[in-house]
């Protein structure tokens, strides 16, 4: 993989931010971005959480799992967590056929 790497003064910069940093060519256009805060705590913290058994869910099963709740919740008016966690369980029986 190739890599580029940031002089002592564009590394200050990455390190006083307090947010992400926008990463641009010449032109002003957006490469990507850098975060400071990711450090080798947070990255061995991810890397633990993602050795976990579990379980997982796609971005597309939880925006699915939630269009659900939400339909329901129109279609039936308030329910609580019982009633929540039963549509939820249908909705992964559902993922898995």
């Amino acid at each position: 993989m190739t890599q580029i790497v940031l002089t002592p003064e564009q590394m200050h910069v990455v390190r006083q931010s307090n947010t992400q940093v926008r990463v641009c060519d010449p032109d002003g256009i957006c490469l990507g971005t850098v975060d400071p805060r990711i450090t080798p705590d947070f990255i061995a913290e991810m890397k633990k959480r993602a050795a976990s058994p579990g379980p997982w869910y796609t971005s597309e099963q939880v925006e699915s799992h939630l269009r659900i709740l939400d339909e329901a919740w129109d279609r039936e008016g308030p329910f609580d967590s019982t009633r929540m966690r039963e549509l939820l369980r249908e909705a992964r029986v559902a993922d898995k056929e």
